[in-house]
């Protein structure tokens, strides 16, 4: 697994044991712990942000939290510290959280967040440029944050306007390779071009603009948050994931190509990418009908 992954888990279980503090031995692991701790994640108050009381999670961070902790109780029950099925198979599921917002976001929002790079480092060429390829390649390939940063410049084929995602930096753990759009093209020659300028040879493609590092986790953090600050848009990175997707799907891409790009495993998942296109989306199909 990946760091970021990794460090997931980590958080899920730690505030496992913060809510419940009365679990101490793996035999105070029971079905009705699970019962208490879904009611208490779903209760408390914790401070986010500036001071600001927040009660709960969504249900989607419930559903986060089982996917996430049914795996270690399995292991528990495969290795023999919990009786098989004890426990795994009695936990009530959370129900599967219902998606009315919409996640993708709209051209105009796109737009906003690119005019606000351009406006905000006019006098910094190579931030301008590192800027606008971080976007591009957001909206253009649909990558997750962690093959975004993990990319490398020989990644990048140029001549058949190929990108390569190894499987090792991918969450699916399979490699693949994502079309350049003309446009993102562009961006990244421009960009690269300007990296060559300043004499940068790392070997991955987005660096910091600091030092010739590859640019981090916490960067693309703060590179989110000061754009979202700047444009007034509040977006977060994998928002431009659905939006991707969203965009090859009203462009008549049919669904397996779209699982393939994004280097899902399964349709379902891909599913859940496009619950941003809204019923009257199909407006312009309809109206092309003839009989």
């Amino acid at each position: 697994m990946s760091k970021e992954t990794i460090k997931s888990y980590n958080e899920v279980f730690n505030t496992f044991l913060k809510i419940l503090p009365e679990v101490i031995f793996v035999t105070d692991v029971t079905p009705q712990v699970f019962s208490i701790f879904f009611k208490r994640l779903s209760t408390r108050k914790r401070v986010v942000g500036k001071d600001k009381i927040k009660v709960g999670v969504s249900m989607s961070t419930i559903a986060t939290y089982y996917n996430k902790l049914i795996v270690f109780i399995r292991w528990l029950e495969n290795n023999n510290y919990l009786e098989k099925y004890a426990v795994s198979n009695k936990i009530v599921k959370p129900l599967n959280p219902s998606y009315e917002d919409e996640k993708a976001l709209s051209e105009m929002d796109i737009t906003k967040i690119t005019s606000t790079i351009l406006v905000n480092t006019i006098n910094n060429r190579f931030l301008c440029v590192r800027d606008l390829a971080i976007l591009n390649l957001f909206i253009y390939t649909g990558i997750r944050k962690g093959e975004l940063l993990a990319l490398r410049v020989k990644d990048i084929d140029f001549e058949k306007r190929l990108i390569f995602i190894r499987g090792v930096t991918s969450k699916s753990k399979r490699s693949r390779y994502i079309p350049i759009h003309s446009d993102l093209l562009t961006s990244l020659k421009n960009y690269l071009k300007e990296r060559k300028n300043l004499n940068f040879t790392s070997e991955y493609l987005v660096v910091s603009t600091k030092d010739d590092k590859n640019l981090t986790t916490h960067g693309l953090k703060f590179w989110v948050s000061k754009y979202v600050r700047l444009s007034g848009i509040k977006f977060h990175a994998h928002q431009f994931r659905h939006t991707f997707a969203c965009s090859m799907a009203k462009n008549n891409a049919d669904i397996t190509s779209i699982m393939r790009v994004l280097g899902h495993s399964s349709f379902k998942m891909t599913e859940r990418y496009l619950r941003s296109i809204r019923s009257e989306d199909s407006r312009m199909y309809i109206d092309k009908i003839s009989f």
